[in-house]
Parts: C-alpha cells; sequence; structure tokens
C-alpha cells in the first residue's frame, strides 16, 4: 500500500489533542519492534547507506550468468525449462489452448485475442479494468493519466509514492508489474501466434535497458520487484517452447529476476514493519526465485529465507479463523493468490512448507468463499483496495471472484463451483476442481472474525463489527452492504486512490462515506495520516436465527467510536426473508449532538417521494424502496458525484459523498441517501429498504408496521424506547 505516514488530515476535535500524545498513540499503533524496524529503514535511506550499498552491484554487468550461476550455461537453463526437468505449473502452455477453448467458448476466445492485440497496439491494462495508452514497449516512466514522467536516473530511494513533479507512482509503476504478459499467453496459448512471446521478450529487452539494477524509479518497492518475479516466471515458461525464447533472452531474465530477488532481500525490515501483504509478496518471491532456479549461486539462501518469512507472515496476518488482518477482501484475494501459487509450486517441486501455511490458506479460502455473492460471483469492495489481481488466468470482471474459488478448491481440495468460464485457473496451475456434488455450505462469520452475514444467497448483508489487534485501515465499524439478486445495492464506496490531491488522498476510508452513522462531524477514529488511525472504534455483534430459518436473520451490535464525546452508537439489522431489511440506529448519550446517517446506493433510476424521505430505485423489472425515519426533525438530502440533487445538509464532506470506485484510480457517480439531525440524545433512524413491491409501510402510534398482501410482518418503533414522542 506504499508510505504509511503522512501528513494529518482529521477533523478538529471538542478537546485539542498534544502532538506528544499523539506520537504515543502512532507508536502503540505500530508496537515497539514493527517501529524500530521502520526506524532503521528510514534511517537507512535518508542517511544514503542504502544507496551507497545498492550502488555496489549496479549494472547489468554485476548480474552477468556467470557470476551469478557459475556452474550453468544459458543452454542448460533453458533447455532445463523445456524439457521438464526444471516443472513449472504447465508443461507447454500450447497444449492447454485446446482445453481453454472449450472451458470459456468463442466469444470469450475473440475477447481474449482483441486484448492481447490491444497490448500489441500499445494499450496497456491498468488495475484490473482499466486500460491507457501507454505504447509498447511501455513508456516505463510516464503518468499515462497526466503526463508526467518520473526521471529514470532518479535514485529510488531519494523517491515518495507520491509528487507533484509525476503524480501517483501506482499509475508508473503498473505496467513494470507486467501483467500485461497473462493475456499475451492466454492469447498465445489459443492461437499460437509468435507475435505474442516476442512481444514479450522486446518489452524485457527494453526494460533492461531502460531501467538498470537498482538504480531508477522501477526500483522503489520489494513488493513491486517480487510482483514482477511472478509474472517473468510465468511468462518465461509459457513462452520457453518459442523460437523467440533464445539462450540469451533467457539468460538475461534469469539475471533479472536474481538482481530483483536480492533487491528484495535489501528492505525485508520495511515489509516485516508493515505487517502487510508486502511481506507475504517478498517472501513468495524470493522462495520462487530459490525454488524454480537452483542454478543460482543465492538459490538456497532465498528458497530459506522465503520459507521462513512466509510462515512467519502467514501466522501473524491470517487469524485461525481465516480473516486477513488488512481486513480488505481485495488483498485477502491478493494473498490468496500467492499462497496457492506456492503450495502448488511446492507440491510440483516436492518442497515441503510448514503445516501452519497450508491450514492458514484453507482458512482464508474458507472465510472469502463466505463472502462471494453466489449469483453475481462479485464480492464486496470491503477495505482498502487498490485492485491489484496478479493472477488474471480466467476470464470475468475484476471483482468476480470466481477464479480465485475454482482454483482453491483444486489446490486446496476443497468443493467446487458448478463449472463456467471460471475453470480456466485451475488449467493453467495444472490441476481440476473437486467434482461439485452439492454446494458448499457458507460458514457463518462470528464474534470472532468481526463480520456478520444475514440471508441467503439471493438475499444478503454483510455488517462489520470487530475489535482490532492490528492497525486498522477504515473508520467503517458497522458498516452494512445489501446484495439482492447479485446487485450490490448499499456498498462500500471502494477507495479511488491513496496519492491524489486532497480529498482524493485515501479519502474515501473515513466514516462519512459508508454505510454508518457519522456524529458531530467526527470519524469513528482518529486520523494520522493516509493510512493510520488511533484512538481505535471497538465493536461487538451478535446473530440470532429465528425459528424455521436456516440463516440467520438478525443482527445486533455496537461501538465505541464516539465514546469520547460520551455517545455509543448501537444497531440493529432484521432480514426480512425475500422481502428486504430493516435497520435501527440508536444514538444514546447525553446533550445536544449531531448524527448523520449515510447510505451509499447503487447509481440506478430513482424517484423521490413528496411525503416521507422515501426513494424508489428502478431495476430492469422489479424496484428497491427505501424509507428513511428519525426520532427528531432533520434534513434529508440525495447526493450524486458530490452534488446535492435533492434537500440540503452541511457540506462537510459532501465532496466525498455520492461516488464509488470499481477499480483504484476510476471514480463514477453513485447515490447517496444522508439523513442528518441536531437534536438531544437518545435518537434513533430507521431505515427500510424492500425488495418486494407488494410491501407497505404504516404508521401508527409511533410505530412502524410492515405488511405484505395486508398481513403484518414486523413492526418498530420509531422512537427509542426511553423517549415518547415530543
Amino acid at each position: 500500500m506504499g508510505e504509511s505516514m503522512t501528513t494529518p488530515t482529521s477533523k478538529p476535535m471538542t478537546k485539542p489533542i498534544s502532538k506528544i500524545g499523539t506520537m504515543l498513540q502512532v507508536g502503540r499503533a505500530f508496537g515497539v519492534r514493527d517501529g524500530m524496524l521502520r526506524l532503521e529503514y528510514e534511517l537507512e535511506r535518508g542517511s544514503g547507506l542504502m544507496s551507497w550499498r545498492m550502488r555496489s552491484v549496479q549494472g547489468w554487468s554485476s548480474w552477468d550468468l556467470k557470476r551469478i550461476a557459475p556452474t550453468a550455461t544459458a543452454e542448460e537453463m533453458r533447455t532445463a525449462r523445456r524439457d521438464g526437468t526444471r516443472p513449472f505449473l504447465f508443461t507447454d502452455a500450447r497444449m492447454i489452448g485446446r482445453s481453454i477453448r472449450k472451458i470459456i467458448g468463442l466469444e470469450e476466445e475473440k475477447s481474449v485475442l482483441a486484448e492481447a492485440e490491444h497490448i500489441l497496439a500499445g494499450n496497456l491494462p491498468f488495475f484490473g479494468a482499466l486500460s491507457f495508452a501507454c505504447g509498447f514497449p511501455p513508456r516505463w516512466f510516464q503518468n499515462p493519466v497526466t503526463g508526467q514522467s518520473v526521471s529514470a536516473h532518479q535514485h529510488w530511494t531519494q523517491m515518495r509514492f507520491a509528487s507533484p513533479a509525476y503524480g501517483d507512482l501506482k499509475f508508473i509503476l503498473e505496467p513494470s508489474r507486467f501483467l500485461l504478459i497473462y493475456p499475451l499467453v492466454r492469447a498465445y496459448a489459443l492461437s499460437g501466434d509468435e507475435r505474442f512471446p516476442q512481444a514479450f521478450w522486446s518489452a524485457i529487452e527494453d526494460w533492461a535497458r531502460h531501467s538498470p539494477p537498482m538504480s531508477g524509479p522501477l526500483w522503489i518497492c520489494g513488493q513491486e520487484c517480487s510482483l514482477r518475479i511472478l509474472a517473468w516466471t510465468f511468462a518465461l515458461h509459457a513462452f520457453i517452447h518459442s523460437p523467440s525464447s533464445t539462450n540469451e533472452r533467457v539468460a538475461l531474465l534469469v539475471s533479472m529476476i536474481a538482481a530483483h530477488a536480492w533487491r528484495t532481500a535489501q528492505t525485508l525490515g520495511y515489509a516485516r514493519s508493515q505487517r502487510s501483504n508486502h511481506l507475504i509478496s517478498e517472501a513468495v518471491g524470493l522462495w520462487t526465485a530459490g525454488t524454480l532456479y537452483p542454478e543460482l549461486r543465492e538459490a538456497q539462501v532465498w528458497k530459506n529465507l522465503g520459507a521462513h518469512l512466509l510462515h512467519e507472515a502467514v501466522l501473524d496476518q491470517i487469524t485461525p479463523a481465516g480473516v486477513s488482518q488488512q481486513h480488505s477482501f481485495n488483498y485477502q484475494r491478493m494473498i490468496l493468490h500467492l499462497l496457492l501459487w506456492t503450495l502448488r509450486l511446492a507440491e510440483i517441486h516436492d518442497a515441503p512448507l510448514h503445516d501452519d501455511i497450508r491450514v492458514r490458506a484453507q482458512a482464508a479460502f474458507d472465510f472469502m468463499r463466505a463472502w462471494v455473492d453466489p449469483v453475481s460471483g462479485l464480492a464486496p469492495k470491503y477495505g482498502s483496495d487498490d485492485s491489484s489481481l496478479i493472477l488474471p488466468l480466467a476470464p470475468g470482471a475484476y471483482r468476480d471472484f470466481r477464479p480465485l474459488l475454482q482454483l482453491g478448491a483444486a489446490v486446496l481440495h476443497r468443493p467446487a463451483l458448478q463449472s463456467g468460464s471460471w475453470d480456466e485457473a485451475p488449467l493453467w496451475f495444472g490441476v481440476m476442481p473437486a467434482t461439485l456434488e452439492k454446494p458448499a455450505p457458507s460458514p457463518i462469520p462470528s464474534v470472532e472474525t468481526g463480520y456478520f452475514r444475514l440471508g441467503d444467497e439471493n438475499s444478503w448483508a454483510l455488517i462489520r463489527a470487530g475489535r482490532y489487534t492490528r492497525r486498522p485501515f477504515q473508520a467503517d465499524q458497522l458498516h452494512v452492504d445489501l446484495w439482492w439478486q447479485g446487485i450490490n445495492l448499499a456498498r462500500d464506496a471502494g477507495t479511488y486512490l491513496y496519492n491524489g490531491p486532497p480529498p482524493w488522498n485515501n479519502g474515501l476510508a473515513g466514516t462519512a462515506v459508508h454505510n454508518t452513522v457519522m456524529v458531530d462531524h467526527r470519524d469513528q477514529m482518529r486520523r494520522a495520516g493516509r493510512f493510520l488511525w488511533v484512538d481505535w472504534a471497538r465493536a461487538s455483534g451478535r446473530l440470532d436465527s429465528a425459528s424455521g430459518h436456516a440463516c440467520a436473520n438478525r443482527f445486533e451490535g455496537e461501538h465505541d467510536g464516539y465514546e469520547s464525546l460520551g455517545v455509543k452508537h448501537r444497531r440493529k439489522v432484521q432480514w426480512l426473508a425475500g422481502v428486504g431489511w430493516v435497520i435501527v440506529d440508536d444514538i444514546e448519550g447525553t446533550g445536544v449532538h449531531n448524527a448523520r446517517l449515510h447510505w451509499l446506493m447503487a447509481d440506478l433510476r430513482y424517484e423521490c417521494s413528496d411525503s416521507r424521505f422515501e426513494v424508489v430505485f428502478a431495476l430492469a423489472q422489479s424496484h428497491v424502496r427505501c424509507s428513511i425515519f428519525a426520532s427528531s426533525p432533520g434534513n434529508a438530502a440525495i447526493i450524486r458525484a458530490g452534488r446535492q440533487v435533492k434537500g440540503n445538509v452541511a457540506d462537510v464532506d459532501a465532496q466525498l459523498l455520492g461516488w464509488q470506485s470499481p477499480t483504484y484510480g476510476d471514480i463514477q457517480p453513485a447515490v447517496s441517501l444522508v439523513y442528518e439531525t441536531q437534536s438531544k440524545l437518545p435518537a434513533r433512524f430507521v431505515t427500510a429498504i424492500f425488495t418486494d413491491e407488494r410491501c407497505k409501510l404504516e404508521s401508527s402510534n409511533e410505530q412502524l408496521a410492515i405488511l405484505l398482501d395486508e398481513s403484518e410482518i414486523y413492526r418498530v418503533n420509531v422512537y427509542p424506547e426511553s423517549i415518547s414522542k415530543v
């Protein structure tokens, strides 16, 4: 995720917080070990020591094959991979094409070939769903959005991940992840067209000419280096039978992989201090270089170091219940891809890893499967999301998790999904998914995970209510996602940018944009940087299942993020089977406070009621009705794309509302529903969202009655039980 400490952007507090107090809380957030590791890294970088150490191995002459693998020739290395002596996930990419064609069908085959042609024309994939004209070989040092460039000679130790000179560095680094090779490999398997391997080798040679070892901006991150190792390794084996894969090119690529492994090993202290997917990526990169290229002088060192760090990272970052401590569904997919890659190659090479790695991988897979919508294959945009999709090996949208689930089922011996185009991913790993006898039951997340699920396969809700043991990345306790027939009705906004200009410098991580309640215009936690929160909000919750229901239908929870104000937020979510949801928010405490309820809805056509705050969204053949009530008079508003289109509320955070980011770097309109009150506590909001048009609402005696075909199915008080209507 890049740098983790920047200028604070939190809102004013009712009481001043001393700089010393903030520094102490930041220290507690990182911990002594992580703080010391980060300090050591910054001192080495700032003092020039790191740059000095890197200069000793600059220039490709330092990485000549005779130096790094003195006992092997390029011919021997190429032959060993052609004949399978050094095995990989597959033997010959061209032999997979016929099976892929049967799985994906003619239209998808045309799509794969078209994407490869776009790449050759210089239109490169970015962040899973975007494409930018970068040329081919790409302009490695240019930001395709702004047109700005970074100097190829600027040493990476003097750089940051954002600068007015070049913008968000992620846009410059993305082509150098070489994710472009996966569409080229898939197209080569389907067509046998030699232009695709030739394009890969041209890009490799061009990258090597413009980015000598350790010296330029593309060497800034050990994680980026490790992901390149994986992509280059995949391409090497996919194109190894091509006439364009000459001894000289193979020697160059192996030298580049060795240089990247060495570079990764130099800043492991930084990766360990982050306690995130950085360390897992770098451990896998080192292990891959050591395991798949045993001819290298340092191979055994990298293999052992990678295995040790991977074991450390997996136990540290994945809970026994399978939850990634980054609390991000996209990063959990990334971690799973890395683990599946490693576990499968460990089997092939008879290189056993610690049993804990497989056990935690299985737990992480089972947890992730519970949150993939069975109808659409999509997962919520929950948590930080930089749109890393490091193994795009099947058709489907960026947020379609079915290729991951089918691949994980095959490698981890879990029940598979029904067959579909996502079956392509296991083919590339040389495994077949287990036969599906019946749908695998989704485990119900519990207090142990901090994630709660209501409903069935067609109509369900995610509620986040947990206690952090690791620094959180978003202030979103009691956020609710709502899904119906594969449509994400009430949603998370996503991320958009980590390194953009305010308010887009990770601005969508705050409380205001999530589907929860904000008090006194303050985040639930105090912001001390783009990725750093202090005063962590603690939440708890529980599920109930009514008699006769196979799944949970009621959630109750609370959090203490506003404890310093003397305020507590409690939330109840009731699932009405096949009908919709009722959400009750109680803001408890004393005194007068501002309370704002926010819902981010899909960008659908809508109509508003004149008599109350009710919005009806139009779907293809049905409607979804959302009604909001409050115990105190207030202001209601509808905001789309940062602009208030109906009603009026205070403009704090308004520019962030009514937006959604489907993928990193892309921002699109959504519909924010906001109800805000300034009143004496306690106060209550009631939200009713109906997916069945037969449902009706009736108000009487300070209560709301929900009717279905004229029969009452649910009743709720609009006013907290402790007060009566004034």
